[in-house]
C-alpha cells in the first residue's frame, strides 16, 4: 500500500508536468495544453522533498518531432530508498494555443516503480490565456486507467508574470488522497536556462521543490 501511494505521488510529479515557454513549467505539477515547437526541446531536473519526508531527484527530457506532439520521460530516485520510477508519455495540442482564448490538449503515458508493475496513465488539459490576468491550467486525469482498480487525477493552476519572475499557484490531488497546494516562482537566468522554486503543503505537511530547466 505505501509503494502505491509513492508511485501516484511520483506520477503526479512526473507525469504531470512538461514545460513550454511563457506556458506552465517547472515548478508545476499541473499541465498545460501546449507543446514545444517542431525541433525543440528541453530538459528539466529537480529535488524533491515530499510531504513525508523523503528526499528525491528527477530528470525529465521532452522533444517536439513533429507539429503538435512532444515525446517526454522520466526518471525520479529516491535518496533513501534507491526506489525508482520511469515513465514515457506523448503529449498532444489538439487545438491552436491561444494569446488571449483557450485550448486543448492531452497526454498518454505509463509509468513503473521498482517491483511494481507498469500502469497507464491519460491526462485531458485545458488552458485559457489572458495578457493581463494570466493564464489558467485545468487537469483531469486517470492513473492505472485500463484497470477497474483505476486512480482519477485533477489539477488546477493560475499563472502570471511580473517582470522577470512568473510566479503562480495550484491545486492538484488523486482520489483517496487529500490534495496538495503549492506555490511558487520561475526565472531565466540565461535566455535558455531557468532556475525555479516552489513550496506546498499536504496533510499539514510541508512539500519543497528545487529545479532547474534547459531549452534546446
Amino acid at each position: 500500500m505505501k509503494k502505491s501511494r509513492l508511485s501516484c505521488a511520483v506520477f503526479l510529479l512526473v507525469g504531470l508536468c512538461t514545460v513550454f515557454s511563457v506556458q506552465a513549467g517547472r515548478p508545476l505539477t499541473v499541465d498545460d495544453a501546449n507543446v514545444n515547437d517542431v525541433g525543440e526541446g528541453h530538459i528539466e531536473g529537480w529535488w524533491t522533498r515530499s510531504p513525508d519526508g523523503s528526499r528525491s531527484w528527477t530528470v525529465a527530457p521532452a522533444y517536439a518531432p513533429v507539429e503538435n506532439m512532444e515525446l517526454g520521460a522520466g526518471l525520479s530516485r529516491q535518496q533513501r530508498t534507491g526506489l525508482e520510477t520511469w515513465n514515457v508519455q506523448a503529449k498532444f495540442r489538439i487545438t491552436e494555443s491561444l494569446k488571449n482564448g483557450c485550448n486543448v490538449g492531452a497526454v498518454v503515458g505509463a509509468m513503473r516503480s521498482t517491483g511494481e508493475a507498469s500502469q497507464g496513465y491519460v491526462n485531458a488539459l485545458f488552458t485559457c490565456n489572458h495578457e493581463a490576468l494570466g493564464s489558467l491550467h485545468t487537469n483531469l486525469g486517470a492513473l492505472n486507467f485500463s484497470s477497474t482498480q483505476r486512480i482519477g487525477t485533477w489539477g488546477l493552476a493560475w499563472e502570471r508574470p511580473y517582470g522577470e519572475v512568473t510566479a503562480h499557484v495550484e491545486v492538484y490531488g488523486q482520489q483517496q488522497d487529500k490534495p496538495s497546494w503549492a506555490t511558487g516562482l520561475r526565472m531565466n537566468i540565461l535566455p535558455k536556462w531557468q532556475l525555479d522554486a516552489s513550496i506546498g503543503r499536504q496533510s499539514k505537511q510541508n512539500l519543497v521543490t528545487l529545479g532547474t530547466k534547459w531549452q534546446f
